[in-house]
């Protein structure tokens, strides 16, 4: 057998195996091979202002936080469970409401794009089917569910809350307050209308103050604190045992001196080795507790503090002013 026809055969073996390899790995010799979708950066080019949102949001830096990897949170994740949910594989492959499992990639990146829209089968989630755009997002009713945010935050029981209360009866799910619609604009400047990524909670003070209805009034020979859930959809504060909402008091007297702030009320769910009960305030729901009056004092002052944790004081850049009331009593 000459050279020449050697040749030939081994350009054809070759051939016939890199077909082969593009069948096994994008279809027919020739197709496109599929993009393999795996970071947030992937969806950065088409994606722009919702990528930038993304970024600013507590769920881009859910495993780098500095505030989450303290000893007393995760303990720089230690506590390996806490991997599940602030560095979470993508839902649809543990299932949506299920259970999620850490990944091992991409740690810079917490809670991101694939989390939420990466398919089982590689494809890409959404509201809509465009198959005429890159990524061709197909529509999927299990995306847009509340089990989507049930993977993780249900862990602490705040799906289980919403659906307890009288905000599903009200049409009104998790995106409708944690995802409010924004309209952006289109390179060609025409503008639509699609939802926010910058998941406002319990860093957001205009969010937080929306939640309670904080009210402060004489009641005879005593000073009635009552804070009202009016705007959550949940408990008030939610999440685990890392929140609590404070209703603290003091009284003036003539001369410009007060009374130490006293603690009068706080809503939070005590750790399991602490003793107590769950004081968290259910959507919709009251409490009020009245506190009598000094005899000497002519003012009361009233505040309501939202703390990130229970051990931390009115100083700590933890602890977050939501109401100040001031009333008369002389």
């Amino acid at each position: 057998m000459s050279l020449g026809i050697r040749i030939g055969i081994v350009v054809i073996l070759f051939a016939v195996l890199g077909s082969g390899f593009a069948w096994l790995q994008g279809g027919a010799p020739g197709a496109v091979r599929a993009t393999r979708w795996e970071s947030a950066r992937q969806c950065q080019e088409c994606h722009q202002d919702v990528y930038e949102e993304w970024r600013q949001s507590h769920h881009a830096i859910a495993f780098t936080n500095p505030e989450v990897r303290r000893p007393d949170m995760s303990d720089d994740f230690r506590k390996e469970e806490c991997m599940d949910c602030h560095l979470p594989r993508p839902l649809a492959h543990t299932g949506f409401g299920k259970r999620t499992l850490p990944r091992r990639t991409h740690f810079d990146e917490g809670v991101s794009c694939i989390t939420c829209h990466l398919a089982a089968d590689g494809g890409i989630l959404g509201r809509n089917d465009r198959p005429d755009v890159p990524c061709k997002p197909r529509a999927s009713a299990e995306f847009l569910a509340v089990d989507a945010c049930a993977s993780c935050h249900n862990q602490h029981w705040t799906t289980d809350q919403w659906r307890a209360s009288h905000y599903p009866q009200k049409g009104e799910d998790c995106a409708h307050c944690h995802m409010p619609h924004v309209e952006r604009r289109r390179a060609d400047l025409s503008t639509r209308i699609g939802r926010g990524h910058l998941w406002p909670g319990a860093h957001d003070k205009n969010m937080l103050a929306k939640a309670g209805k904080f009210t402060v009034t004489r009641q005879d020979a005593g000073v009635t604190l009552e804070l009202e859930n009016i705007g959550a959809g949940h408990n008030f504060p939610t999440e685990e045992r890392h929140r609590a909402v404070d209703m603290m008091l003091r009284f003036l007297r003539a001369d410009g001196s007060a009374t130490d702030w006293q603690l009068v009320h706080r809503c939070r769910q005590p750790y399991r080795d602490e003793p107590g009960e769950n004081t968290q305030l259910p959507a919709g729901q009251k409490v009020a507790f009245t506190v009598p009056i000094p005899a000497d004092a002519v003012r009361a002052e009233a505040r309501l503090w939202y703390r990130l944790t229970p051990f931390c004081d009115d100083q700590d850049p933890r602890s977050t002013l939501l109401e100040e009331r001031t009333i008369e009593l002389r």
